[in-house]
């Protein structure tokens, strides 16, 4: 798997995406980045490599793995700032790992099914 595929799942996880449906957001082929994924192609072309850092607001250098990513937050710690779940910060120090990981994937469910609305 080459350094750029993990950029981009990493960037994929913090904006609560995968790369599938960034894929069908830019048009660009999904064989595309399966290639990247397996190490058939060690980078992407500008032509595709723009597109996908302008989605996610990355440099390409930081998309290559050359420069560092800014530290983010998952899709998880945007929430928390919620004032539904604002209780979380209170409790945080008491959740094991597994439980954090629960409560990003009910956050990331709850996403997708008022996504499916609108």
């Amino acid at each position: 798997m080459s350094q750029m595929y993990d950029v981009i799942r990493e960037l994929c996880r913090r904006k609560g995406t995968d790369v599938t449906k960034m894929c069908r957001a830019l048009g660009i082929p999904r064989s595309t980045l399966s290639e990247l994924a397996a190490g058939r192609t060690k980078q992407l072309t500008l032509k595709h490599a723009q597109p996908i850092a302008d989605y996610f607001g990355v440099t390409i250098g930081q998309l290559a793995g050359t420069e560092p990513l800014e530290p983010g937050s998952s899709v998880c710690d945007d929430a928390i700032r919620d004032e539904p779940i604002a209780a979380y910060e209170n409790l945080k120090r008491y959740l094991t790992e597994q439980d954090k990981e629960d409560i990003v994937t009910l956050i990331r469910l709850r996403a997708e099914l008022n996504q499916g609305r609108r």
